[in-house]
């Protein structure tokens, strides 16, 4: 791989290939996220936008000038176009909160591609919907941004995850199409982080039996705290609780 601080970045964009057409590389301000920081409830993280985000580029855009696929609405949701941003980072710190600031700055459509100069990347995406408390809003469902990967050094599900993105496979009737197929994507890959092993699934009740997951996961580790400070025959009770939570975990993984 080239030696060079866009290769994490440059290796994604060239597993996915996007069609020449939509290829942009236009230079975002980073002040339109700076100025908007505090409209998205997010004033708190302003120290972190302005220090470790180096440059946002608005790499690809997805729309039907550029791209043979259709524009999707209802009565929920708009796909109209799909922006994909490239966000060059000064460091890894704190980049699922900048990745949520910048698709809730952002009110369309958005695939993120985060990456350092050491060659690391991660990938986000937010399913967004019309806001039924304002006219014209939108507001994001849920965020999934990927863990930090090394492009040199990619685990299996990893290696899975980045290829199943790639343009050839993917369902191009609509924008909606195109959004649904990286959600279920995106959550094979948090599923994957629990059980090792990248598949593609539909996302609706994964996502409950991943919530679950987190859920055990959470109350295990609270009970492990607990148990440092608790009396022997306290600790025989909760060593016995820590053991069934991770039968159910160990069970809920498997139908991950």
């Amino acid at each position: 791989m080239p030696d060079n601080k866009k290769a994490a970045i440059d290796y994604v964009w060239s597993a996915i290939s996007f069609p020449e057409a939509a290829y942009l590389h236009k230079r975002m301000p980073k002040k339109i996220f700076l100025e908007n920081i505090s409209l998205v409830g997010a004033k708190n993280f302003l120290p972190l936008l302005r220090e470790n985000v180096k440059n946002v580029y608005w790499e690809y855009t997805l729309k039907p000038s550029t791209c043979p696929v259709l524009p999707y609405r209802d009565n929920e949701r708009e796909y109209l176009e799909v922006a994909v941003l490239q966000v060059e980072m000064n460091s890894q710190k704190g980049h699922k909160r900048i990745a949520e600031i910048i698709n809730r700055v952002i009110p369309y459509p958005l695939m993120l591609g985060l990456y350092t100069e050491t060659g690391e990347f991660a990938l986000s995406i937010a399913p967004k919907r019309f806001s039924q408390t304002e006219h014209g809003a939108f507001v994001a469902e849920r965020f999934y941004t990927t863990g930090w990967m090394n492009s040199e050094a990619l685990g299996n599900q990893e290696s899975a995850f980045v290829a199943s993105l790639a343009w050839s496979h993917m369902p191009l009737q609509t924008y909606g199409t195109l959004y649904n197929a990286w959600v279920d994507r995106f959550t094979g890959y948090e599923c994957s982080v629990l059980s090792g092993t990248f598949t593609i699934g539909k996302a609706g009740d994964r996502l409950d039996r991943l919530t679950r997951c987190r859920e055990i996961e959470s109350k295990i580790s609270e009970l492990r705290g607990q148990l440092k400070k608790a009396a022997f025959n306290r600790q025989v009770e909760l060593n016995t609780q820590i053991k069934q939570m991770e039968r159910e975990l160990a069970g809920m993984v498997m139908k991950l």
